[in-house]
C-alpha cells in the first residue's frame, strides 16, 4: 500500500489523467447479421469506415464525441459503424466508394449522405434535420355538460272529473287537447248498461289527468263507423289526437282497477331521463323489458322524437333516455350511429335483445321502420298468458311464435321458473334476439285450470285439473306443449320425427321451434274444414270490400266493363238464336230454287 504515502497533488493529478483517458461511447458495430433487423426502423447515421484509412484515423475522435454526445442531445437518431475491411459486401451493398462515408437511413433506406466538414456542429446539425418534431396532442376538450332534457308539461284534462260525451263536431277538438280513453257505446247494450257506473268512476279517479269520454253510437253512427267500431262497447285509447298512428283499442278486463291501472299507465308513457348510471340497472332489474335511447348530449331533440313514436307503446315498455358515454361503450353503439335504441330483456342488462340504430334519416316520429321496430321487440320471451296479456302476445302485429306450456294453478311457480331458464338459454343461443329464422319466439304459460275448454276446442289440449298438487317436480315432464302460430290459427305439437315436444328438454323445445318457424314440421288447424271455408270466405269479402271502399272509380270501371261484357255476349246468344229460326227449311229452299231456276241472283 505505497500509494498511501504519496503526495496529495500526485493522487490528484493521477485520477484526472484516469478520467480524461477514460473508455469514450461506442456507436453500435453493424455486421451483415444485424444490419437490416436494426436499421429497419427508425432514422441511422451510419459510418462506414476503414482502420488503416487516414481521414478515418484522424476522424476517429469526432465521431465518438458526436455519439457520446448525440444520446442526449440527439436520441431519435441511432449512430453506428460498418468496418468495410471486413463486411465488404456489406459495404458494396450500399455503395460506398470512399473511406470515410457517412449515410442517413430511414426505415432501412438510404435518405442522404454527408458531404461537409467533418466537424462536431455540422455533424449535429446534419442530425438534427431529421429530427421529428414530436407532435404534442392537445389534451381533449372536457366533456360538455349534459343538455337537461325538458319534460314537455302535460295539459290539465277532464277537470270536473265527469264522463264528456263526444259528437263529431266536438270529438277532434277534445282529443286534440291530449289523451283521451273513449267509450263507443249503445243504450240499448247489456254490456254498456253494465259498464256505465265503471266508466263514471274512472272519469272521477283521472281527474284533472285524463279526459274519459263516450260516444252514443245510436245518435252519431257516421262517427263510430270512421272510427271503426265493430261492437259495443268499444274502449280506445287516444294519445295523439285522432291520428291512428296513437290510436289503441283496449281489449283486456273492464273492472275498475283494470281500467285504471291502465290509464295511468298510458297517460304517464314517454320518455323517462335516467339522472345516473344505476338508475338503468335498478330498472332492468325491476321490468320484463326496457328501452333505452342513447343519444349525444348535444341534441336532445331526437328524445321529442322517440317520445312521440312511442305513443302506441303506452308506456309499455318504458323508454329511458341517457347520453352517458360508457352506455355507448357498453352496448357497442359506432361513432357513424348519431343516436340508437336499445333493448333489454328478461332482466338482462348486457346483452340486448335488439338494437336500432338511429341515422340522419330518421328523425321523424313518422317513420315507419322506428316504429315497427318498438312495437315488434315489446314482449319478453317469457310470461304467463292471461287475459290482460293475450291480446297483446297473440295478436302482436310482429305474429310472434307462442310456445304454449298448459299447466293448471298449482304448478304455476314451477311452470315459471322453468319457462324462464328455458328463455335465457333461447337468448343465448340466438345471440339475443330471441328470433328463430325472422320470426320471434315467445314462451308462456296457460293456466289450464280456466283456460281448459280453449285450449281444448284450439289445440286439442286435455289437462287434469289436480296434477301438480303433489310437489313432484317429474309432473313437469308430462306438461303438454303447443307451438302457436296464432296469426293463421295454426299449431304444432310434435317436432319433426313426429315425437311430442317435451318441457324438460330444451333440445326438445329449440328444435321443435326450428322446424315449426322453417316450415319443416307438419302443422295442425286450430280450426274445423266449415271454419276454414267460412272464414276463408270472409277474409275475401272483405278483400272486396276494402278495394271497393279504396277505389271507387276503379270498381265503377269494372262493374261497367263487366256489365258490357255481359251484354255483349246475351245480345250474340240472342242474335244467333234468332238467325237459326229464321234459316229455311228444305222443302221451302227446293221451292225457290225452282223459281228462280237454279240461279242465286
Amino acid at each position: 500500500m505505497h500509494f498511501l504515502s504519496l503526495p496529495r497533488s500526485l493522487v490528484t493529478a493521477a485520477l484526472f489523467v484516469l478520467t480524461a483517458t477514460a473508455v469514450p461511447v461506442s456507436s453500435l458495430e453493424l455486421t451483415p447479421d444485424n444490419f437490416d433487423q436494426n436499421v429497419s426502423k427508425g432514422h441511422w447515421f451510419i459510418e462506414h469506415f476503414s482502420p488503416w484509412c487516414p481521414h478515418c484515423k484522424h476522424f476517429k475522435p469526432t465521431w465518438e464525441q458526436l455519439v457520446a454526445e448525440a444520446k442526449t442531445e440527439i436520441p431519435t437518431v441511432n449512430m453506428g459503424t460498418v468496418d468495410c475491411t471486413v463486411y465488404g459486401d456489406l459495404c458494396d451493398k450500399n455503395q460506398i466508394k470512399g473511406y470515410p462515408t457517412l449515410l442517413m437511413f430511414e426505415d432501412g433506406k438510404i435518405v442522404d449522405q454527408f458531404k461537409g466538414s467533418r466537424e462536431l456542429d455540422s455533424l449535429k446539425e446534419f442530425m438534427k434535420r431529421y429530427v421529428k418534431e414530436e407532435v404534442v396532442t392537445p389534451p381533449p376538450p372536457p366533456p360538455l355538460p349534459p343538455v337537461k332534457v325538458k319534460e314537455p308539461p302535460k295539459p290539465i284534462l277532464n277537470t270536473e272529473g265527469e264522463v264528456l260525451p263526444l259528437t263529431a263536431d266536438t270529438f277532434s277538438s277534445t282529443l286534440a287537447k291530449g289523451p283521451a280513453f273513449v267509450k263507443f257505446f249503445a243504450p240499448w247494450c247489456g254490456h254498456c248498461k253494465k259498464l256505465a257506473p265503471t266508466w263514471k268512476q274512472l272519469a272521477r279517479h283521472m281527474q284533472n289527468k285524463v279526459t274519459v269520454a263516450e260516444v252514443n253510437c245510436d245518435d252519431h253512427s257516421s262517427l263510430c263507423k270512421a272510427q271503426d267500431v265493430q261492437g259495443y262497447p268499444t274502449l280506445v285509447w287516444y294519445a295523439q289526437g285522432d291520428d291512428p298512428a296513437g290510436k289503441t283499442e283496449y281489449t283486456s278486463g273492464r273492472k275498475l282497477d283494470q281500467l285504471k291501472d291502465f290509464a295511468e299507465k298510458a297517460s304517464a308513457a314517454g320518455v323517462t331521463v335516467l339522472e345516473k348510471l344505476d338508475e338503468l340497472d335498478k330498472h332492468v332489474e325491476e321490468s320484463d323489458v326496457v328501452y333505452l335511447l342513447l343519444h349525444p348530449s348535444s341534441d336532445p331533440s331526437i328524445v321529442d322524437v322517440v317520445r312521440q313514436a312511442s305513443a302506441p307503446l303506452l308506456g309499455s315498455p318504458q323508454v329511458y333516455a341517457s347520453s352517458d358515454p360508457s352506455l355507448f361503450s357498453r352496448f357497442t353503439i359506432p361513432a357513424s350511429s348519431p343516436w340508437a335504441l336499445v333493448a333489454l330483456k328478461d332482466h338482462d342488462e348486457k346483452l340486448p335483445s335488439s338494437i336500432f340504430h338511429g341515422s340522419s334519416s330518421s328523425t321523424s316520429s313518422s317513420d315507419p321502420e322506428l316504429r315497427r321496430w318498438l312495437l315488434t321487440h315489446r314482449l319478453p320471451t317469457s310470461l304467463e298468458l292471461t287475459t290482460d296479456t293475450f291480446q297483446k302476445v297473440m295478436n302482436a302485429p310482429q305474429a310472434p311464435l307462442v310456445v304454449i306450456a298448459a299447466a293448471p294453478e298449482a304448478m304455476r311457480e314451477k311452470v315459471m321458473t322453468r319457462l324462464r331458464d328455458v328463455g335465457k338459454k333461447w337468448r343465448v343461443r340466438t345471440d339475443g334476439s330471441g328470433l328463430a329464422h325472422g320470426r320471434e319466439v315467445v314462451f308462456a304459460w296457460m293456466d289450464a285450470s280456466k283456460w281448459g275448454s280453449w285450449m281444448k276446442s284450439m289445440y286439442d289440449i286435455k289437462v287434469d285439473s289436480d296434477d301438480g298438487k303433489d310437489g313432484d317436480d317429474d309432473d313437469l315432464d308430462d306438461v303438454p306443449v303447443v307451438i302457436a302460430d296464432h296469426n293463421k290459427l295454426i299449431y304444432y305439437d310434435t317436432d319433426r320425427s313426429g315425437n311430442h315436444i317435451k318441457f324438460t328438454s330444451s333440445v326438445s323445445l329449440f328444435s321443435a321451434v326450428d322446424d315449426a318457424s322453417a316450415g319443416k314440421t307438419k302443422s295442425k288447424n286450430s280450426e274445423g274444414f266449415i271454419e276454414r271455408v267460412a272464414r276463408y270466405l270472409n277474409n275475401k269479402m272483405q278483400t272486396v270490400e276494402h278495394f271497393v271502399a279504396n277505389r271507387p272509380f276503379q270498381t265503377l270501371f269494372i262493374v261497367i266493363g263487366f256489365l258490357a261484357a255481359v251484354f255483349w255476349i246475351l245480345t250474340r246468344l240472342v242474335n244467333s238464336d234468332v238467325a237459326f229460326t229464321q234459316q229455311p227449311t228444305q222443302e221451302e229452299w227446293r221451292q225457290y230454287k225452282g223459281k228462280s231456276g237454279g240461279r242465286l241472283d
